[in-house]
């Protein structure tokens, strides 16, 4: 179930990276609550589904470059709620650097946008698990971050790329006074593959 970002009537909503696996379920499933759309596309994932998505009137889309500001306020422009994931098939130092840049220009255009009233950005429980001397059965809560110096060392790019920008977009929200909420999820199943598992 997508976090509730106010009432659906007379709703847009931003969905960036909707060419991703995380966002274009997104789409699927605000879609079928009535909102209206901002399907913000880094220009990867199904072509197919973004063809669909043309055909429906509550849907605008947008290619949007991660590092290029203006794409990124464009699609958020109007808009009363962001969802904003990150993903990529591949990490390394580049795309760590890249991850960053781009959650800080998504945090900027939300926190310029002045309709904007939430940001849900999506993270990865990575971001708080990587450590040293670290107990795998304790809790975590909001104060615990992976540390960025044992993710360099073993070259842990995915959950450096998560911790910084994780960390990047709180500063920034808390900075321009956004309401934003963090999903720090484990594991992430498609929709379509939940539906087909039996147990």
């Amino acid at each position: 179930m997508a976090p509730s970002i106010g009432s659906q009537e007379a709703k847009t909503i931003c969905v960036m990276d909707a060419s991703s696996r995380i966002g274009a379920a997104l789409v699927d499933r605000l879609l079928r609550r009535g909102y209206t759309i901002h399907a913000a596309a880094f220009g990867r994932g199904d072509e197919a589904k973004a063809a669909s998505w043309s055909e429906s009137k509550r849907v605008r889309a947008f290619r949007s470059d991660p590092l290029d500001y203006h794409s990124i306020a464009d699609a958020v422009r109007g808009c009363s709620g962001v969802f904003y994931s990150f993903d990529n098939d591949s990490y390394d130092e580049f795309m760590v650097e890249v991850e960053v840049r781009a959650a800080h220009n998504v945090l900027e255009a939300c926190a310029q946008a002045d309709t904007v009233e939430r940001v849900v950005f999506t993270s990865s429980v990575t971001a708080v698990i990587w450590k040293e001397n670290r107990e795998f059965a304790e809790d975590v809560n909001e104060r615990d971050w992976s540390e960025p110096n044992f993710c360099r060392k073993f070259k842990l790019w995915h959950a450096l790329a998560k911790t910084l920008s994780e960390k990047t977009a709180w500063a920034l929200a808390m900075d321009r006074s956004v309401n934003m909420v963090s999903v720090n999820s484990g594991l992430l199943i498609e929709p379509s593959s939940h539906r087909r598992t039996h147990i």
